[in-house]
């Protein structure tokens, strides 16, 4: 996304309920001096950096059903992970998290850093990817119990999006170059799941804004939808969002200087991608929420970044080939 594209305001500290926010700073031991919202996620809730008495910083996430059933269910989901992370792992340490079956609170290290540069200019994106080499590295295998397979956990999600954009009459305008080989997509998202499975815990939602940068360290945050498989498609997930702000980088050679993708069944690779694609593409073209203003535009730049790659992927397909 452009960096100086505008967000919708963040719910700040102050919005969270007196007792919600007492249960915290009496979970914490330390008063609030004061708390600020940063700018940046798609989810409804509140997120805020917390100064507190003792001079501690610290990182909350709060939400209610209120948000949304599927937020405090997310929110439930991503302490049961954060409680099982190594400390390998490039990941924000989880301090504690609260549940009163409503409200949920997650309280995380305070990352004093940056996002990667929107063109990922400098070595932002080699620091990324080799962090995502640790964090493969220390998740394998998966430490996490009951973590499920990406063939299940995408199983609602992935598949058939291709098929359904045939019908839609938007299509041509938003991406000729699918429209024209519709049927070489459709055949191959088919396949999504022939090449997924592993023994990698993968966080699946990397982004730039899933990303933090400070001098010496490396963060990959939100880790609320992981799931179990091959360690590839991390990559294959993150790359099109690299895509989607810059040309400046031939995704086929990235992906190929990291021994987990030199690994990967290149047709595995290519239905995945596709697959993913047509996900992207699908959710582009809806209305967006009213939470996430900005999301159908993140959607279109992750499916314009996938396309391009599919595109070099793809120079020997023809419209009929699967």
């Amino acid at each position: 996304m452009p960096p100086d594209s505008p967000r919708p305001r963040r719910l700040s500290w102050a919005d969270v309920p007196g007792t919600v926010r007492r249960a915290i700073t009496d979970s914490l031991g330390a008063s609030v001096v004061s708390a600020e919202s940063p700018p940046g996620g798609f989810t409804p809730g509140v997120a805020a950096r917390l100064l507190l008495a003792d001079g501690r910083r610290c990182f909350v996430k709060v939400a209610s059903a209120a948000y949304g059933d599927w937020v405090p269910t997310a929110y439930r989901h991503e302490a049961s992970v954060n409680l099982h992370l190594p400390s390998a792992v490039p990941a924000p340490r989880m301090w504690t998290h609260l549940d009163d079956g409503d409200w949920v609170c997650l309280v995380f290290d305070d990352v004093a850093g940056r996002f990667p540069s929107p063109s990922w200019d400098g070595d932002d994106l080699t620091r990324v990817l080799d962090a995502l080499d640790r964090s493969a590295a220390a998740l394998t295998p998966n430490p996490v119990p009951d973590a499920a397979p990406v063939r299940d956990a995408f199983a609602t999600v992935l598949g058939g999006a291709w098929e359904r954009l045939a019908e839609d009459p938007a299509l041509p305008d938003a991406d000729p170059w699918a429209a024209e080989h519709l049927p070489a997509l459709v055949a191959r998202e088919r396949h999504w799941a022939d090449g997924v499975d592993g023994q990698t815990l993968l966080h699946l939602d990397l982004r730039r804004d899933n990303v933090l940068l400070t001098p010496t360290e490396v963060a990959f945050v939100d880790w609320a939808w992981p799931a179990v498989g091959a360690a590839w498609l991390d990559l294959v997930c993150f790359l099109p969002t690299v895509a989607g702000t810059t040309a400046r980088h031939d995704l086929d050679a990235v992906f190929s200087s990291r021994a987990a993708a030199r690994a990967a069944p290149p047709a595995a690779v290519d239905a995945f991608l596709t697959a993913l694609a047509g996900y992207w593409r699908a959710g582009s073209l809806l209305p967006a929420p009213s939470y996430a203003p900005l999301l159908r535009r993140e959607q279109q730049l992750a499916a314009d970044g996938a396309v391009r790659w599919l595109r070099a992927r793809a120079s020997g397909w023809s419209t009929a080939s699967a």
